[in-house]
């Protein structure tokens, strides 16, 4: 298996186990996920074109290197924007709060909305590439 691949199975993972959570109303857990599910397509798309993988959990700074292979992931940033806070806010206790069930679903389809892309571009016919996840996200 590819390393981009890894990144995917764990990316689908991750929003699997959102999925999984927001049934158990564990809303905090669920919106860390869908964070995680994001980071993790993204990094799989930059190890797909052999770009070195940054070390960071900002989606928007992970959006800028995969724009240097393709302007469309501009598309994301309003996803990245809902989702880049999820990777620290709810770990501790704060003043934020925690999230709730509105929150949780709206992280879900950010993270769908990211992962989706990355794999339709990945498993576009201009890459040559099968499409190795049939299951619809």
């Amino acid at each position: 298996m590819q390393e981009h691949e890894d990144w995917l199975r764990i990316a689908r993972e991750d929003l699997s186990v959102a999925r999984a959570l927001v049934k158990g109303e564990f809303f905090s857990a669920v919106t860390y996920h869908c964070q995680q599910s994001a980071e993790k397509a993204l990094k799989g798309y930059l190890s797909f074109k052999k770009h070195e993988i940054l070390k960071s959990h900002d989606l928007s700074k992970l959006i800028d290197l995969c724009k240097k292979n393709d302007r469309g992931f501009d598309k994301l940033y309003d996803a990245a924007d809902c989702l880049n806070p999820y990777a620290t806010r709810f770990r501790y206790p704060t003043e934020f709060g925690i999230p709730d069930l509105a929150d949780s679903e709206q992280a879900i389809k950010n993270a769908e909305s990211i992962l989706r892309f990355v794999l339709k571009k990945i498993t576009e016919t201009t890459t040559g590439q099968q499409n190795m996840f049939n299951r619809s996200e």
